[in-house]
């Protein structure tokens, strides 16, 4: 399992940690099973790069866009970019083939713009508030849900959107169990997203609520990517950095509305 954590890391950020050669297709997979880990880095970097620029005395939004930029930093970007791409291909309106082109393009069109705006704000917004009400567990539990999506887009029987890629190197990797294992990490994360919410027996309700929305997310990444595959003929590398970048955004928002 350590071994697949580096290689998830390795992947997934910036940090040196990966190992030599193309892993086999076991590794490839048990690696995506450990994504969550990844979060738990991602979010820990973010939670802390944003209260230590808020307790040198930057604001709310100000802290939360520190926070952000140090996880756009680890991970190179490559989920912002996978979601912008991902966007334009289903803006587009294209068959498979030529949404799956418009996505390697390399440029960014309107829709893959407006949709990065948007998620970026939010998450600066949401990151800044919750920093500024004192949460710790609530952030770092919004960036491991994020990184728990991905799992069920790559249940076996999922199809690849092309034969080479990383897609193609991960689709259809995930065993029932590591599904359903992960879906109830979902419910753990869920719960700590109302780790800045009230005490006593408000925070047992907020921490059901919190559980049943990151059950819904997990939910929601399955129907996404029934629509990927209707839309692109499979899953790609592009739309699980998408659901990353859009889970990211929405958990937070969650947090800070659970707060």
């Amino acid at each position: 399992m350590l071994d697949a954590v580096r290689l998830s890391l390795s992947w997934m950020t910036v940090l040196p940690v990966g190992r030599d050669g193309v892993p086999d297709a076991a590794a490839a997979g048990r690696a995506m099973t450990a994504l969550p880990a990844v979060g738990l880095v991602c979010g820990g970097l973010a939670t802390a790069s944003a209260h230590g620029a808020h307790a040198l005395g930057a604001g709310a939004l100000l802290s939360g866009v520190v926070g952000v930029g140090a996880v756009l930093a680890l991970t190179r970007g490559m989920h912002v970019d996978a979601l912008a791409d991902t966007a334009d291909g289903l803006g587009s309106y294209a068959g498979p083939d030529r949404a799956l082109e418009i996505m390697r393009s390399g440029s960014v069109g309107p829709m893959g713009a407006a949709v990065l705006v948007l998620v970026l704000l939010a998450e600066v917004a949401a990151l800044g508030a919750l920093v500024d009400s004192g949460a710790w567990l609530a952030p770092v539990a919004a960036f491991v849900l994020s990184r728990c999506l991905p799992v069920v887009l790559l249940r076996r029987g999922v199809p690849a959107a092309s034969a080479t890629g990383f897609g193609a190197m991960v689709a259809g990797s995930q065993s029932g169990a590591a599904v359903t294992l992960t879906g109830a990490l979902c419910a753990v994360a869920g719960a700590g997203l109302a780790g800045a919410g009230p005490s006593g027996a408000g925070a047992l309700a907020s921490g059901l609520v919190g559980a049943a929305l990151g059950l819904l997310a997990y939910l929601a990444a399955a129907g996404f990517g029934r629509h990927a595959v209707r839309r692109f003929g499979g899953v790609n590398g592009d739309v699980l950095g998408a659901v990353i970048e859009a889970g990211t955004a929405a958990a937070l928002l969650a947090a800070v509305l659970l707060a």
